[in-house]
């Protein structure tokens, strides 16, 4: 699949709002350089959210961190996410918002937001843009301000913005204008040894290639979800037309769902459902030929640690949210209703996920094995 770099052709997204602004202080014009190199001595990143949410904005991290070297970061993320970044060169530091412990609790939130005004932050990166983040952009005293405004609809005289190029387009008035080409997350070495242990243990056979499956997406949104009979029959195919090992991911809430597509099977499969943390899912995807999975956060994790990737879209938008690189795969089919959007099949037929055969996934995962 070519890459999903996406050049924005559309006007400037983010903007940037400055406080107590002086004569002295610099111009803050769309499209212009914000705020002067120097100035920003310590920044706070504001992104509570999914996984898939949190490795769309290590680009912009990444581009911040070339352009402003000496700056300290602060990323705040949503519980579980933290794992992640924590003891990689990504940021200083880490900080967790639960939003759930602030909901109708505005003290809270006004305490949460004193803490980030004592720590006197030059630059406020809202990559979340909502009611709590306006809170605490007020109260963190920060001088400037950037807030990422999220391209929600796609023309035919505009190219889509990929998530993670939307994210870094909130950082153009401070210059920095890179296109993504890749999302990179560092694999940590005590996560790596985790797994080499557990796959030990497990005696999976390494001469094997090692596939991936990812069959659960959130309850929340079934109009990914790919028909779990479906992936039974990719599991034994992969084994015996492939001779791959087979490895199914995913958390506690996805056994139900993994113990009923592995008692669909003619043969064996090794899951892993609920036991890793999610920096050990990452290294175990690492050791991975491949990934397939639909829009959900494996999927992201796998291109992060640049595992390739079968991606299996029909409510989404690949161009918006899919695998960012030239290694990976999308599989989604020309229907009418493609993408809706929806979290949940507005026809109730699921008709974009039932057309993807398992005859194409087994194909694209074969070229990926063999390098065609």
């Amino acid at each position: 699949m070519p890459s999903l770099r996406a050049r924005p052709r559309d006007p400037f997204l983010g903007f940037a709002v400055g406080e107590r602004k002086k004569r002295s202080d610099p111009v803050k014009t769309r499209g212009t350089s914000a705020v002067n190199k120097m100035e920003i001595k310590k920044a706070l990143f504001f992104k509570p959210g999914a996984i898939g949410d949190t490795l769309h904005t290590l680009p912009a991290l990444r581009a911040f961190k070339t352009s402003y070297p000496t700056s300290h970061i602060t990323f705040v993320v949503s519980p579980g996410s933290e794992s992640l970044v924590q003891g990689t060169p990504l940021a200083h530091r880490v900080l967790v918002f639960d939003k759930s412990k602030f909901k109708g609790r505005i003290g809270d939130l006004v305490r949460f937001g004193l803490q980030l005004r004592r720590e006197r932050y030059d630059l406020f990166v809202d990559l979340q843009h909502s009611l709590r983040s306006w809170v605490l952009r007020l109260l963190s005293g920060a001088r400037t301000k950037l807030v990422y405004r999220k391209q929600k609809e796609s023309r035919r005289w505009t190219e889509r913005l990929h998530a993670a190029q939307n994210f870094v387009e909130t950082l153009r008035p401070l210059g920095i204008t890179e296109r993504v080409t890749s999302i990179e997350l560092p694999v940590k070495s005590d996560a790596l040894h985790a797994v080499e242990r557990l796959l030990a243990g497990r005696a999976i056979d390494r001469t094997r290639p090692i596939v991936a499956l990812n069959c659960g997406v959130s309850a929340a949104r079934p109009a990914r979800n790919w028909l779990p009979e479906r992936f039974a029959e990719l599991a034994d195919r992969l084994r015996d037309e492939l001779g791959a090992s087979v490895v199914f991911i995913g958390g506690n809430e996805d056994r139900e769902l993994i113990g009923q597509v592995l008692k669909g099977m003619r043969g064996q499969a090794l899951s892993l459902a609920g036991e890793l943390s999610l920096d050990q899912s990452a290294a175990l995807l690492s050791k991975c030929v491949c990934l397939v999975s639909s829009d959900t956060g494996p999927l992201h994790l796998a291109t992060a640690v640049q595992t390739p990737v079968i991606g299996l879209y029909g409510s989404t938008d690949p161009r918006r949210t899919g695998p960012v690189g030239e290694v990976h795969r999308v599989i989604v089919k020309n229907l009418d209703c493609v993408p809706c959007e929806q979290k949940d099949c507005p026809l109730n037929t699921r008709a974009c996920m039932a057309a993807i055969s398992v005859d194409e996934v087994l194909e694209a995962v074969r070229s990926v094995i063999t390098g065609e």
